[in-house]
């Protein structure tokens, strides 16, 4: 297919068709990540999964500056002009040179450092092998970031889909040859490889362009660097709570080791003089992280699940200011912000109304008992942490990145700082749990507040009033349903889930938030969009 073919009106996919793909792909992504972690919590240690759950949380804000950056910037850049795509493709290229590799190699050379922060030199080697990662999906992004560009988002599902597989049988690979927290990213590492090559082949390699016809890359790598700032900012928010938990909880028990020594000899007074075991402070706060990573998982399946939006709003918006049509920016944005919130709310109070319930379906007895009052608030909190996600993405898509970036430094320095000086307080154990949880639900809300005024000073949209009226009438309303029946074992959480789901709907029915007028608005958008007018 030719770049030309590919820009004509109406020869891409649809925006309301890649909505369609791109969130199949998502909930693809979604449903197999949360069977990666019931097969992880069954075939590992607590330690080996709470250690898994440490370099994640360190690795993946870096991954995700690299793979949403890189994609927002193709995608701005090739949207722009569609005709120049493979030669923004190959600029792309060309700048991980310079950007992708240097940013792994000094991850790499980091890890030490990493380690000394966690309190847990043990993570030094599995921190240096996620380093390649990096490197790996700086260039994997750019593929993706062409495909979206041009609007050929059913290519962009597809190579969800297939990584989404592949590392899957990667880090289920590793656990079952009983391989370690160092073998899971092991695998994690070679199916990042795999999609690379299937991307390549799939997407397509630009050809060999002279160098007087190239694109300067120097105004990418200025983009990029100003998304970059926010994107570091807006995922060390999701994963500060757990960077810390692990180092505070880790100074917790090194802090204690006599108290727990004592214990220990109370309960196995023969394991120590005759084993010679001795408590591993590091390895205690991993299963800690082991705990709080299962109520993260189903906490942020409701921001997972409207990701599909941000991918699909961010060409469109960056046309319609590119064009300087503020009338269609501002309608992107509500249509955008009103259906995320209502369906992330959707499932929110799915998880909120029966959490221990919720988390036994999936996760042993003892992550549900102790994770479950965590889970009732961070599933809460996600919902504004997915407003804040699509409000940074408009306003990235729009040119505004300084706001953007605005917003998620304040939010981060109100999680960071509240989570240090309540986790230094809290013993570990579902306290602690939960005080991370609730610190950082606090911290999504003040976020959403920020990036929602800003969104609309600037480009007059966000979230009507009466909406969120709404939506917050139907939560509570779901909650109480759930309160009244909290319903045990897996099937009657689940039922219980349909049911509180059902009553959410129910109610926004009601009140009329939700009707027809919603299908007729879809129709309309289609028929636009159909048109080429988008």
């Amino acid at each position: 297919m030719s770049d030309d073919a590919s820009a004509k009106p109406g020869a891409g996919t649809t925006a309301g068709r890649g909505v369609v793909l791109i969130a199949f792909a998502k909930l693809y992504f979604m449903f197999i990540g949360l069977f990666v972690q019931i097969r992880l919590t069954a075939l590992v240690s607590r330690g080996v999964f709470g250690a898994y759950g440490v370099i994640n949380s360190m690795v993946s804000p870096v991954n995700s500056v690299m793979i949403t950056g890189s994609i927002q910037t193709v995608s701005r850049f090739t949207a722009q002009e569609p005709h120049k795509a493979r030669l923004v493709q190959q600029a792309g290229l060309r700048m991980h040179l310079y950007v992708g590799l240097v940013v792994s190699a000094v991850f790499i050379a980091g890890a030490p450092l990493l380690a000394w922060f966690l309190h847990d030199p043990s993570k030094t080697a599995p921190l240096m092998l996620a380093g390649v990662i990096i490197g790996i999906y700086a260039f994997y992004a750019v593929f993706v970031g062409t495909a979206n560009g041009l609007r050929q988002f059913h290519k962009q599902a597809g190579l969800d889909i297939a990584f989404a597989t592949l590392r899957t049988v990667g880090l289920l690979g590793m656990a079952m040859a009983g391989m370690g927290v160092l073998g899971v990213i092991g695998g994690w590492a070679i199916a990042a490889g795999l999609i690379l090559t299937i991307a390549a082949t799939w997407v397509g390699l630009p050809r060999a362009i002279p160098a007087a016809e190239r694109l300067p890359v120097r105004p990418m790598i200025s983009y990029l660097g100003q998304v970059a700032v926010y994107l570091i900012l807006f995922n060390l928010l999701l994963f500060v709570d757990t960077m810390l938990l692990k180092r505070l909880t880790s100074v917790y028990f090194a802090a204690h080791s006599t108290e727990l020594a004592s214990a220990m000899d109370a309960v196995l007074p023969w394991a120590r003089q005759t084993a010679g075991y001795q408590s591993n402070p590091a390895a205690l706060a991993d299963v800690q992280v082991a705990y709080y990573t299962a109520v993260q998982t189903l906490a942020r399946l409701s921001y997972q699940a409207i990701i599909a939006a941000t991918f699909v709003v961010f060409p469109l918006v960056s046309r319609s200011t590119f064009a300087e049509d503020r009338d269609t920016t501002r309608k992107y944005i509500e249509i955008t912000v009103r259906y995320s919130l209502i369906f992330a709310a959707a499932i929110a109070v799915t998880m909120a109304a029966n959490p221990a319930a919720m988390l036994a379906v999936v996760y042993p007895a003892d992550y549900a008992a102790l994770g479950g009052p965590a889970l009732a608030a961070l599933a809460l909190g996600t919902v504004a942490f997915a407003l804040v996600a699509i409000a940074g993405t408009i306003l990235n898509g729009a040119g505004l990145t300084r706001l953007a970036i605005i917003s998620a430094a304040i939010t981060l320095g109100i999680a960071a700082t509240a989570n240090y000086v309540a986790l230094s307080r809290t013993a570990p154990g579902p306290e602690a749990l939960w005080t991370a949880a609730v610190v950082t639900a606090a911290a999504m809300v003040v976020g959403a507040a920020i990036s929602g005024y800003l969104l609309w000073s600037r480009l007059g949209g966000f979230l009507p009033w009466k909406t969120l009226v709404r939506v917050g009438a139907a939560g509570a309303a779901a909650l109480a349903v759930g309160q009244v029946l909290s319903l045990s074992g897996k099937i009657g959480a689940l039922v219980e889930a349909t049911l509180v789901g059902a009553s959410f709907l129910g109610v926004l029915i009601a009140l009329g938030e939700l009707g027809r007028r919603d299908l007729a608005a879809i129709r309309s958008v289609r028929s636009r969009r159909g048109g080429g007018d988008a």
